[in-house]
């Protein structure tokens, strides 16, 4: 549903800005018009990009270390919700190890995995769920790096 809602917004938007262009044919006043949003474009992305720093450092640095050094797992957040830690995964497979981790795949009867590549959720869901369940994972084909990120739910 959500994503419907932001495909209407989208289309939306799209109306509107072609309603606002409409009949407009001095091709130099559109194209300093494209260029005006091609920089508030690039400055928003630079905003954003500040804000995914902060929010990686907050969600993978600090609140996990200060929630380990203080024994907290979660707890309620006036005003917030709910903070609680998640423990995670990166998975990839190693530089030159794709058709060797293939092999052990088909070797381990996994062919089911195997696409033109592997997608990568589905790779980090069968490695998280392969240790889970205490069952081996090709080291030596995978980097495995263990994480633990902050998340906020409401409720």
């Amino acid at each position: 549903m959500a994503d419907e809602n932001g495909q209407e917004e989208a289309i939306d938007r799209k109306v509107a800005y072609r309603e606002k262009y409409k009949g407009v044919t001095d091709i130099a006043q559109l194209a300093r018009e494209m260029a005006r949003v091609q920089r508030e474009k690039e400055a928003a992305e630079n905003v954003l990009k500040e804000w995914n720093a902060e929010f990686d450092v907050l969600r993978l640095e600090v609140i996990p270390t200060a929630c380990e050094d203080q024994g907290v797992e979660g707890m309620r957040v006036e005003g917030v919700g709910r903070l609680g830690l998640t423990a995670d995964l990166y998975v990839s497979t190693k530089a030159g190890g794709k058709d060797d981790l293939f092999k052990w795949f088909r070797k381990n009867k996994l062919s089911d995995l195997i696409q033109e590549g592997v997608n990568s959720s589905t790779l980090k869901a069968w490695v998280k769920d392969r240790i889970k369940k205490g069952k081996p994972v090709p080291q030596e084909l995978l980097n495995v790096t263990p994480f633990t990120r902050a998340s906020i739910t409401k409720g």
